[in-house]
Parts: C-alpha cells; structure tokens; sequence
C-alpha cells in the first residue's frame, strides 16, 4: 500500500476479550505510536481492521488538536483525573494546532491545497507559482503530522508506566519497529524520519519527563487546584519549555523550517500579512472572537467570560520575529507560553483555558469536506 493511505491495524478486534502478555521494549513503544496512528485515521473496514489515515490537512490538525486537549484534560487512554494538568504542554499545544488548522482553512493556503488542481489549469496562474504557494503547505503538514507522531506515543507511554518509560526510553527507534514498521514507513512523508533521529529520545524530552514526578506529587497531594498549580509553577513551566524545545528544534526546525521555499514564505508572509498568525488560546479561528472592539467592549460567547480575566488571550508575534529562525521564533514562544501560564495560574484564567480545550477535545473525527488527490500527502489517497 506504498502509494495508499490505508493501513491494517494489529490490535484484537475480539470484543471484551484480554490477554496478559509481556512485551519488550520496542513493542512497547508499537502499541502507543499505533494508538496515535489511529487517532488520525479512519475505520474502513472492521472485519479486515482496516483503516485509512484522514487526508485531509486542516481536518488532521483538528484531530491532533483534539488528541493534545484530552491528553492535558487526562481524557486519554490511561489518564488520571486527579493529575489533570500535569501535561502542561499539551494544553497550549490545542491551541498551536488548532493555529495550524486555521492556517490550513486560510484561502490563500486553500488555493495551494485544495484548489489546485482547478487552478493549475488556469491562464491566471503565473509559471513556478504553484510550487511556492503548494510545497511550503506540503511541508506543514509534514511538520504538524510528524511532530504529532514523536509527541504524543511519549505522554501515552507515561501515562501507561512511568517506570516502563524510564526503561525504554532509549529503546524507541521506529527504523527498529517489526510489527508496525511498514505502516510506519507508508504514513506520507516517512522520509523525514532519519531528520528526527527516528523519533528516538532526546535531551529535552529527558528533561522535560524528568520533571513530571515532582510535578505528580504536588497533584497527588491534593488541596484547591488553585494552591496546586501554584505550588507546582515553576515545574510546570520548565516542564513546558522543554517541550517546546524538543517540538520547535528537534522537530520542526530539522522537517518544516529548514526548507528553502518554507523560509522564503516566511519571509514574504512578514511583508504581506497573508496570513494571521496570531495564536489564540481558544477554540475560535478568528482573532476577533477574542479581541475587544472599537468600542472596547467583549461581543460574542466570551463577552461575559473575557472582562474577567487577567489579561488578554491571544499573542501576536513579537516586532521583529522571524518564525524560521530558532532563536528569533523560541521568544515570540516563550512570550506566549508566559502568557498561558499566568492565565493557568489563575482560577478564571484556567476556568477558560480548560473550558476552550474541552472543546477543542470534540474535534477527534474532523474530517475534509472536500476530495483529497494524490497532489497532497506525499502522492497518497
């Protein structure tokens, strides 16, 4: 199926049905990246257990959204109610695929994704423009799938056992996989895998579940949520910023912003302001839905909620940012990621946050609307 997006899943399809097994390392690690697989696909056929990854970028980037809300809400498989929080990432993470997603329903990006089949045939369409509108599009879906496949199989992983993690941590090497390799290898652009060391582990990703045993204590403690989050601040933070590193250098630098034409829009975008890329934390697309306007008033379903928080809840990019630079696109992030702490340190701030990613966490069966040809998903359908 190399040139398909349809996939067959190994897991028991026999309804209440178990078996104790002991399993080594790297299938352990096969169990959680075949969960995240399945997130992003869509059931084909159950007696074969056949599926199908969902095409469609915007529709894909609502699921990963949805995925990274439940695992902050503790809604996934193996969460903790009790420990809700302690993924802390994972809630402004939502939000930044939700950003994606907006970006993906934007119309200039639909004329390279959706309609370009319709457009390159057109008298309208200046010679080499297609690849310079289409191939930076390609490329964010790439970075938005594979940032998702190294991501979430860790916090699964955690949630299943903390000491099995701690123990296989260094095992994870998809290029090592034999049960699911081959699906593995077929999800579009496999190719970037020897860029993202295979999704194997990292220094920040060392780092960053190194901090999730204090962090689970102060939860396990128990008192308001409010004396929680506050007594796990600073741990919470450095939790987050090391996420964040291992997403934006490990990941996204080596697969999205590396690309020439990648870094070129980018540049462009600066000029034009095609695109709003301001980052909304909450489940709107549209920035207005959170802003104030020229009155100074709150309209719309947050016209009660807004006036009560401590601050605004969405950020711009800094003056002067340039997204395809690490250094220049971690202090813009870094800004928002304080921005959302200090909204979560708060009881009406994280009352919104978390009612925002509850509904983001409905996203998980987003699908296209619209047919997806082979010119998207690395010549897949």
């Amino acid at each position: 199926m190399t040139g398909s997006l349809e996939w067959q899943s190994n897991t028991n399809t026999t309804e209440n049905s178990c078996k104790a097994v002991q399993c080594d390392c790297l299938t352990f690690w096969e169990i959680y990246q075949q969960q995240a697989i399945m997130r992003l696909s869509n059931l084909q056929n159950q007696k074969t257990n056949t599926y199908k990854l969902e095409p469609g970028y915007e529709a894909r980037a609502r699921r990963i959204a949805s995925v990274y809300a439940k695992i902050y809400l503790e809604q996934e498989i193996s969460g903790n109610k009790q420990l809700k929080g302690r993924y802390y990432w994972m809630g402004l993470g939502a939000f930044a695929s939700k950003t994606v997603a907006t970006v993906f329903n934007n119309g200039f990006v639909k004329f390279g994704y959706k309609w370009v089949p319709v457009a390159s045939l057109t008298s309208l369409t200046p010679p080499g423009t297609l690849g310079f509108v289409r191939d930076p599009i390609h490329t964010f879906a790439t970075g938005n799938l594979w940032l998702f496949m190294d991501i979430a199989p860790w916090h699964y992983a955690w949630s299943a056992s903390s000491n099995s993690f701690n123990n296989c941590k260094k095992q994870r090497n998809v290029a090592k996989f034999t049960h699911i390799k081959q699906t593995v290898m077929n999800i579009p652009w496999s190719s970037c895998l020897t860029q993202v060391n295979n999704l194997g582990v990292t220094p920040d990703i060392e780092k960053a579940f190194g901090f999730l045993p204090d962090i689970e204590s102060i939860f396990k403690a128990g008192g308001s949520r409010q004396d929680t989050f506050k007594k796990a601040d600073g741990l919470l933070f450095q939790h987050l910023i090391a996420i964040a590193a291992q997403e934006q250098f490990n990941i996204l630098q080596k697969i999205v912003w590396s690309s020439w034409k990648v870094r070129i829009q980018a540049a462009g975008q600066r000029l034009k302001k095609i695109i709003d890329d301001t980052l909304v934390l909450s489940s709107d697309y549209d920035v207005a839905a959170v802003k104030p306007n020229s009155q100074g008033k709150y309209t719309g379903r947050h016209a009660t909620e807004l006036p009560q928080l401590p601050e605004s809840v969405y950020s711009e990019p800094l003056k002067g940012t340039k997204v395809e630079d690490f250094d220049s696109r971690m202090k813009w992030i870094n800004e928002a990621a304080k921005k959302y702490h200090r909204l979560m340190l708060h009881d009406k701030g994280r009352a919104f946050l978390e009612k925002e990613l509850s509904v983001i966490s409905t996203w998980g069966n987003s699908k296209a609307e619209f047919k997806v040809g082979r010119d998207s998903n690395d010549g897949k359908i």
